[in-house]
């Protein structure tokens, strides 16, 4: 599956911390390139502030032909966002926390670095303002 997506896709992988850092200015504590900055696989985002701690973190991956993984961790609590073509599943899909396994379809629809991260960010954004994770995928195709 990695041939078919391409590549990582290091401008995206920069316009998404853009988009974490002009939107969440001071929430934003660390970022991270993994293995490095020279070549990166993935984007660390670790923000103060979490459904049940100060913090959390969100590992991102995006790919030159198509695909994003937006995966969400923090003490108990996981979810992603992502778009794959995979059959049997949808293209753009959401792992929800309480069955991370199942994928559901995505209440996102963008296919734009930008206008994905800030969807990912009001979905995590609106759901940790009711304190209630169930909501994560209820917004229609957000911002």
């Amino acid at each position: 599956m990695p041939d078919e997506r391409g590549p990582i896709d290091w401008d995206a992988l920069r316009a998404v911390e853009g988009v974490f850092r002009d939107r969440l200015n001071g929430l934003v504590s660390a970022v991270e390139y993994v293995p490095d900055a020279i070549d990166p696989v993935e984007l660390q985002v670790t923000l103060a502030a979490g459904f049940d701690t100060d913090r959390c973190r969100f590992d991102v991956q995006w790919w030159t032909n198509h695909g994003y993984k937006y995966h969400y961790s923090e003490a108990d609590l996981e979810f992603r966002f992502g778009w794959e073509i995979r059959p049997g599943v949808p293209d753009k899909h959401f792992h929800p926390p309480a069955t991370p396994a199942e994928h559901r379809e995505s209440c996102i629809a963008h296919e734009e670095p930008e206008l994905v991260t800030l969807a990912v960010i009001k979905c995590w954004w609106d759901a940790l303002e009711t304190g209630d994770p169930a909501v994560l995928n209820s917004n229609e195709n957000p911002p």
